[in-house]
């Protein structure tokens, strides 16, 4: 073997290996850039709670919003009895994960002050309010309202609001201000859906409503 081919066996053994490296790296850059991402899983409008109105609409904007998963599941539970006892859950899950949760519950009014300190789940990022129902709510994950329901309940003789909200434990897609809106809507619509179902006999002022 001459001198010159004797250095090109050598030098094959690390230029396989810096192939090797290179590859790789480039499976590694793919995956952490989403390349190799799992394909998201449909929501049809059979799909999603049923504590929302427009079930279609809330596919369509659920398909876009919920973060990635294979695999999306609902689930609604409900006491839909008029009065004091009213409650409406829903959960979604992606890929077995908490994504969503929307809640309308009926309860004793009371100033909405102290309805937001102790009414509502632990939440994070600033908190915003808006004008819907008697006051509503907004952060980066959960958007609630207080809404008016009985004005004397049957049972207690006592008054009784709603408390609604949607909630996304793990975050939406879009930017911080479509990620409030996007919680808005779904509170809103959960917050109608609520409020005709538990027959309530005072104005929800809701939007539109």
């Amino acid at each position: 073997m001459t001198e010159s081919s004797e250095r090109k066996s050598r030098r094959k053994p690390f230029i396989y290996a810096a192939v090797a490296v290179a590859a790789a790296t480039g499976l590694l850059v793919a995956h952490l850039g989403g390349v190799f991402e799992a394909e998201r899983g449909t929501i049809t409008a059979d799909d999603v709670c049923r504590n929302l109105p427009d079930r279609q609409a809330a596919a369509d904007i659920l398909s876009s919003k919920l973060p990635r998963a294979a695999r999306y599941d609902f689930a609604t539970r409900s006491t839909p009895t008029p009065d004091w006892d009213y409650i409406s859950n829903c959960s979604g899950t992606g890929d077995g994960k908490n994504v969503l949760n929307l809640h309308a519950k009926a309860g004793v009014a009371m100033p909405w002050r102290q309805w937001v300190n102790h009414n509502l789940p632990p939440t994070s990022g600033k908190r915003t309010y808006f004008n819907s129902g008697i006051k509503g709510v907004s952060t980066v994950d959960l958007a609630a309202i207080y809404i008016p329901c009985y004005r004397t309940e049957r049972k207690t003789r006592e008054p009784h609001n709603l408390t609604v909200f949607a909630q996304a434990p793990e975050g939406l897609m879009g930017s911080e201000k479509e990620v409030r809106q996007t919680l808005i809507g779904l509170a809103t619509a959960v917050g109608r859906y609520a409020h005709e179902e538990a027959k309530c006999d005072l104005p929800s002022k809701l939007p539109n409503s």
